[in-house]
């Protein structure tokens, strides 16, 4: 009986062995911190901490407040201390006048511009799901060049009045799974990213086709480009995910930069090789890294040179180039935001949960 509690025991301890990673408070953070206008939760989360990804494990919640989302320009976050571990704490800042209806924007996990691109909009769309979606036919003038108010086709019959979006397909980013890269099943799958060309109000449908009045146009609209429901910020689209911890087991490719550039940079969204299926979720923080280098060479003769020739080499360890913080997961890949960049770099770099 005795080995049953110890065994019993020993399970219930194990979460803690597991447990998200405690806060690391920078040497030089504040005790007090007002929320200024173009703030972001991973700037003040990195006012306080190291590991701004550890944001959860600060935040206290409190009468005032049921997320930390729900943080204004304006309120004071008080560094607190709780059996003997640091949290935040919050006391709301609003003044009124009788004249004056005052109203606040809640601060977002990254700039709203990354926000509500890459979160409400979709910028990636599977091989499948373009077999659904309408798309443009032409325009029965046969015009190459459209402008604000002309009229083209779409290929199915569409909702009066809704509005839609067009994108044109740009790049595939393939998912080729081995069996040494995971212990599911091996994927193999292929999304594309999609451009903003023009936005469209539907006139009329006879029930096959559709009439499209074009609202608006950032490039010439071809037959065969995509529509997609024009979504606007008051969708309901959660946009309140917080920055958090991946699973140590959890990693990933950085298959490349979802404009298409040869290098990555601060805020540039880049597309991963691991979707919702694989426990990917919004708000996930990862540290990218990119291959050491490789020396040739014997004792006394090494060199960086790459030779063709049989030669002893090493390879060094990885060097870490940025943070990502997961924006939007998919089925099989996401989009992530690139965070810290400490030196451009190219795709291929590896994703994985942050090292304390």
């Amino acid at each position: 009986m005795r080995q049953w509690i110890i065994i019993v025991s020993f399970i219930l301890f194990m979460p803690s062995l597991v447990a998200a990673p405690q806060p690391l408070l920078k040497k030089s953070h504040p005790e007090v911190y007002v929320v200024k206008k173009g703030d972001t939760l991973w700037d003040i989360s990195a006012v306080f901490l190291n590991n701004p990804w550890s944001w959860p494990q600060l935040w206290q919640k409190n009468s005032y407040i049921k997320n930390p989302h729900l943080i204004y320009p304006g309120d004071r976050l008080h560094l607190i201390w709780v059996n003997g571990k640091p949290q935040l704490s919050l006391k709301k800042h609003l003044k009124l006048s009788p004249q004056i209806r005052v109203v606040r924007q809640p601060i977002t996990s990254l700039p709203g511009y990354l926000m509500l691109a890459y979160v409400a909009q979709d910028k990636l769309i599977s091989a499948e799901a373009m077999t659904t979606q309408p798309q443009i036919l032409g325009t029965s003038e046969e015009r190459g060049y459209l402008s604000i108010g002309d009229v083209l086709w779409a290929d199915q019959s569409l909702v009066p009045t809704s509005q839609w979006r067009v994108y044109r397909l740009e790049q595939d980013f393939i998912r080729a799974d081995s069996q040494q890269q995971t212990e599911k099943a091996v994927v193999n799958a292929k999304i594309s990213t999609l451009k903003e060309i023009a936005d469209v109000t539907v006139i009329t449908s006879d029930g096959a086709t559709s009439q499209l009045k074009v609202d608006s146009f950032q490039q010439e609209i071809i037959p065969n480009d995509i529509l997609l429901p024009l979504l606007g910020s008051d969708t309901g689209t959660d946009l309140s995910f917080s920055p958090t911890t991946p699973p140590a087991s959890l990693s990933a490719t950085v298959l490349g930069q979802i404009s298409g550039y040869s290098y990555i940079s601060n805020y540039d969204v880049v597309v991963l090789d691991r979707g919702h299926l694989d426990g990917m979720v919004a708000g996930q923080v990862f540290e990218l890294f990119k291959p050491g280098a490789e020396v040739q060479g014997k004792k006394g003769q090494y060199h960086y040179q790459a030779s063709t020739l049989l030669t002893d080499s090493t390879q060094l360890g990885t060097v870490a180039v940025a943070q990502a913080m997961v924006l939007r997961p998919y089925e099989y890949f996401s989009l992530a935001a690139v965070l810290n960049n400490h030196q451009p770099f190219k795709p291929g770099v590896v994703a994985q949960a942050p090292r304390l």
